[in-house]
């Protein structure tokens, strides 16, 4: 008999189990994310704000079956935001298929979430996998077109070593030969690390890059403070101008496992005030992706958005690139008033 109750491990339990799981149903399929503690750390278990209730596990006579972890969050319907959370790592131990596992998980996800007044659960799966075709079995599941990506590549070699198709091998091997650019003293005036203080200016930044989303992850002060600063994790620069905080890029470093492993260096949030002129922003962005590269990280990539510009984007020197992932919304409460044309915003995890 399967019970489904509150997840009894910590965050290395949890990477544990995630790793093997993921790596038993998409090693064949292409590149995997390795789900270090650390990660899961920060995002869930030391996140204050994700209290325990929506970290579900399933338990056959004891043992570990599968789990199903989500994020409070405050979310973005429309021209209000609601409570919801983000559903992700859902993972069922191929020993206990036959069980219903997933399904129960979600089932028992969707009924606290009913007790607490959540408006449903957003979630990332990638194209054609199997969790896609899991979630399209589940009542009322809405799924969204394609997530497209930016994409910056500092190492050309290591992408290409990485790389699980041969015609991506192939074009990162090629650009690795290509003559490259030397490097260029970066005017870092005004840019710093994020500080405590600064909270209240990056908030509005956030608000103001957000005023197009019509559906996503939304942001109160207290989950911003956590994204922005938690050990060693999140990386936050502002850029400082005439005394006040302008600007902001929030990233953290993760691996992919294909041929070889890569470091990405992942940004969640890009945020600048209206009022930074275009070739400042270029700058900013610069620095910021250098720090990336200083720190260890073989590319770039960001969600595609309308929170960012394009043009900036381009102008310094990143690329559209498919993401392989969609969006879906889970769990839906029956007064959830959709957008029509849904503009949507979301971190990838």
């Amino acid at each position: 008999m399967v019970e489904v109750r509150t997840y009894e491990g910590g965050a290395e339990d949890a990477s544990r189990f995630i790793n093997r799981v993921w790596g038993e149903y998409y090693a064949s399929q292409g590149p995997l994310t390795d789900f270090q503690p650390r990660m899961l750390d920060w995002v869930l278990f030391g996140n204050p704000l994700a209290t325990p209730e929506y970290r579900l596990g399933a338990y056959v006579h004891g043992k570990l079956a599968g789990v199903f972890f989500a994020e409070p969050i405050r979310l973005r319907l429309g021209g209000q935001d609601v409570d919801g959370t983000y559903g992700s790592w859902l993972s069922v131990d191929p020993a206990f298929r036959g069980h219903r596992v997933g399904h129960k998980l979600v089932e028992e996800l969707g009924a606290r979430q009913r007790e607490r007044g959540a408006a449903m659960t957003l979630a990332c799966v990638g194209l054609g996998s199997v969790g896609e075709r899991f979630w399209k079995r589940v009542r009322g599941t809405r799924a969204f077109g394609s997530l497209g990506l930016w994409l910056h590549v500092f190492d050309p070699a290591a992408v290409a070593r990485w790389a699980a198709s041969f015609p991506e091998r192939a074009f990162f091997s090629l650009a690795s030969r290509l003559p490259r650019r030397r490097p260029v003293d970066l005017d870092t005036h005004g840019i710093r690390p994020y500080r405590p203080e600064d909270l209240p200016a990056c908030m509005a930044l956030v608000e103001q890059s957000m005023e197009h989303v019509s559906l996503g992850y939304g942001y109160t002060a207290e989950r911003l403070a956590h994204q922005l600063q938690y050990r060693d994790v999140p990386r936050t620069l502002v850029l400082e101008r005439h005394g006040a905080v302008r600007g902001l890029v929030n990233s953290y470093l993760f691996q992919m496992n294909a041929r070889d492993t890569l470091t990405i260096s992942l940004v969640d949030l890009l945020a600048l005030d209206a009022s930074v002129p275009r070739e400042e922003r270029k700058r900013f962005l610069r620095v910021a992706m250098r720090d990336m590269a200083t720190r260890g990280a073989h590319c770039a990539a960001m969600v595609r958005s309308p929170c960012v510009p394009a043009g900036l984007m381009l102008g310094s020197g990143w690329v559209p690139w498919s993401g392989g992932m969609r969006i879906v919304c889970a769990l839906a409460s029956p007064e959830v008033a959709w957008p029509a044309s849904p503009r949507v915003f979301t971190h990838l995890r």
